[in-house]
């Protein structure tokens, strides 16, 4: 099968090279057909001139007389004419008649072409009219001289004509042989051409296709292969010198990128072994870091769980004074191991050592629970929590005090960062195979580019709000979102007056 550059190729020489052989086997033809009728014209012209000279002799002498048994006879040019014609239209290929313009003679009626010829040689001063006709294959040329009363016919005319120019002088030559001969020349031609323009395209094809196409070929397969990454051909291209010089030009740039692959596979190991180490030590330094972080919560979780136990027991021992400054230790020591259960937490989420304690439960009610645990702080800033409850039951498979941990994060940050007098909204509904809880506060908002840092562990903002904790209370909440197959996320309203919170998890 061919491709399509060899078809296109192929194509265009058929469509050149034919279309220059019909040029050339037309003009031929016209050429054999021109040279054939101007031999017949040629043909014709003659026998006339024969006819008017010896007309022209006749008269002179005034008639020939010729002999029939044992007296002579008297012949004009005209009676002369006629014998001839009559002879001729028995033993020659060819024939001649006198037409004379309004005769009434039988045999000098003009017919169609002659009076057609008479009238042209009238109005145009033609001197030859010749035509060709055909019927059935059978040709016959046609050919019309002017016939002119001389001074010398008046020995034979008593009447002089009102015109010279009286009729014509009618040759008929059979051309059917003719034709016939020109047709079986042309169709030799043709076949002739047909032939050479075979062999040609034959040629020019296998020239192209041994020259051109097949090294292009072979080199078009290599790249190919290049290009699918083997970089171990090579290519052998011998049909002239100067594809000899592609194919190896072709040769030393694939061994050159067989050499840069190389030296770039060997850098990419090396930097893969270094990665591999850097990324082994980080792991180190990062389990380094959460057993440092595991280490120190749990060892500070013992003596804070005792310290509280002691200021419990101080509280219902001592009165008066001394029970405000034991109010002041117990907050702060409340505030401390919420500090270091955070930080464990973080550390857990990070090491992925937290073990959720999934069961079916009404998303609705965990909602509800949580709201309760947040309006003391709500009370103190004289803010409202805004929660309509859901008809039907919310369904899903989570960690209740996980979740409540979220919800509460979410609604901590939503009362300390919204002016006094104001509303937290909370809401809660379906979205396709999740439920999805949102917060919206009416707060300074969170700015575009720092939506995504909020949930960076230690990420603080700028701004007037003091005892914002540690910054670690949202990447809990996001990492406990995410272990839930959930998300987690901030949108802020236009101008930054607000933000709403929210997050998803499946649905049961």
């Amino acid at each position: 099968m061919f491709s399509k550059l060899e078809n296109k190729i192929l194509f265009w020489i058929v469509v050149i090279l034919g279309m220059f052989g019909g040029i050339l086997l037309y003009w031929q033809g016209r050429q054999y057909q021109e040279t054939g009728i101007n031999q017949l014209r040629q043909e014709a012209r003659g026998i006339y001139h024969y006819v008017v000279i010896t007309r022209e002799l006749i008269s002179q002498w005034r008639g020939v007389y010729i002999k029939k048994g044992e007296r002579f006879h008297r012949k004009t040019p005209s009676q002369f004419t006629a014998d001839l014609a009559s002879f001729a239209g028995q033993n020659a290929p060819f024939s001649i008649k006198i037409a004379v313009d309004g005769s009434t003679a039988p045999g000098h009626i003009p017919d169609r072409f002659e009076m057609d010829a008479i009238k042209k040689m009238k109005e145009q001063g033609k001197t030859e009219v010749w035509k060709i006709f055909s019927d059935h294959g059978r040709y016959r040329f046609r050919y019309a001289g002017p016939l002119i009363f001389e001074n010398e016919c008046k020995t034979c005319h008593s009447k002089a004509p009102p015109t010279r120019l009286v009729g014509c002088i009618s040759i008929g030559v059979n051309a059917t042989r003719f034709f016939q001969n020109l047709q079986k020349d042309a169709r030799f031609f043709g076949g002739y051409m047909i032939f050479a323009l075979f062999m040609i395209i034959f040629l020019l094809w296998f020239m192209l296709r041994t020259s051109v196409l097949n090294p292009l070929k072979e080199l078009n397969g290599a790249a190919e292969k290049v290009r699918k990454g083997q970089l171990n051909v090579s290519v052998n291209l011998t049909a002239s010198s100067e594809w000899k010089s592609v194919g190896e030009n072709f040769n030393n740039m694939v061994q050159a990128l067989a050499r840069r692959q190389n030296q770039l596979q060997r850098e990419a190991e090396d930097a893969l072994e270094k990665m591999k180490s850097a990324f082994e030590e980080l792991k180190r330094t990062e389990k380094y870091k959460a057993d440092f972080f595991t280490n120190i919560t749990h060892d500070l979780k013992t003596p804070i769980t005792a310290i509280k136990g002691a200021i419990g027991i101080l509280k219902r021992k001592c009165s008066g004074q001394g029970s405000s400054y034991l109010d002041i230790l117990q907050r702060n020591t409340e505030k401390l191991s919420s500090m270091v259960q955070d930080l464990l937490d973080c550390s857990r989420l990070e090491s992925g050592e937290m073990e959720l304690n999934i069961q079916e439960a009404d998303l609705d009610e965990v909602l509800e629970d949580a709201i309760l645990m947040a309006m003391p702080l709500a009370w103190k800033k004289n803010i409202e929590l805004q929660y309509n409850v859901s008809e039907q039951p919310c369904l899903s498979n989570i960690d209740i005090k996980r979740m409540e941990q979220v919800i509460i994060n979410l609604l901590s940050n939503a009362i300390r960062f919204s002016p006094k007098g104001e509303k937290v909204e909370i809401s809660l509904f379906r979205k396709g195979d999740f439920w999805k809880v949102t917060v919206k506060d009416m707060g300074p908002g969170i700015p575009p580019e720092e939506e995504d840092l909020v949930f960076k562990k230690f990420f603080h903002r700028d701004d007037n709000v003091k005892g914002t904790g540690m910054g670690l209370g949202l990447a809990i909440a996001k990492g406990i979102v995410e272990a839930h197959k959930g998300q987690i996320g901030v949108k802020t309203s236009h101008g930054h007056q607000g933000c709403c919170f929210y997050f998803t998890v499946p649905a049961a």
